[in-house]
């Protein structure tokens, strides 16, 4: 039996305490969210799961809230955005850095900003003066 070198081991991490619930920052340093869940995969060769993409958005937070109050998120957003029902997916090989935020090797993917888009033209947008400010924000 031959055993590996400790040199061609992934260091193993928490992902727990490493990578949830961590700022994203994109490659230009803007916020890009948080770290809502994780996803795990076998490549069929490998015996432990291996982390494949980082879940930002409300679509992914949802099953992460146990019980009714998780399935009333889930609902309320495939109502307000029934054409983006799933998780926006950072791949693992986008990831530069875990510590103390996560950064990532390059700009975040459009779907990053939906929501925020959503807010200003329907929210935003509609309150009486929105639409007068200047750079300076008066």
């Amino acid at each position: 039996m031959t055993v590996p070198d400790d040199d061609a081991r992934p260091e193993p991490m928490r992902l727990g305490f490493t990578a949830l619930d961590r700022q994203i920052y994109d490659a230009d340093g803007r916020s890009v969210g948080k770290v809502d869940d994780i996803e795990l995969s076998w490549d069929g060769t490998a015996a432990r799961p291996v982390v494949t993409a980082l879940l930002t958005g409300g679509a992914a937070l949802g099953p992460r809230i146990a019980g009714r109050p998780g399935r009333l998120w889930a609902a309320l957003l495939r109502r307000l955005r029934p054409d983006a029902p799933e998780p926006v997916r950072l791949p693992i090989g986008g990831v530069a850095a875990f510590r103390p935020a996560v950064r990532l090797s390059s700009p975040a993917p459009a779907e990053v900003w939906a929501v925020e888009d959503w807010l200003r033209d329907h929210v935003i947008g509609r309150v009486p003066g929105a639409g007068r400010a200047d750079d300076n924000g008066r």
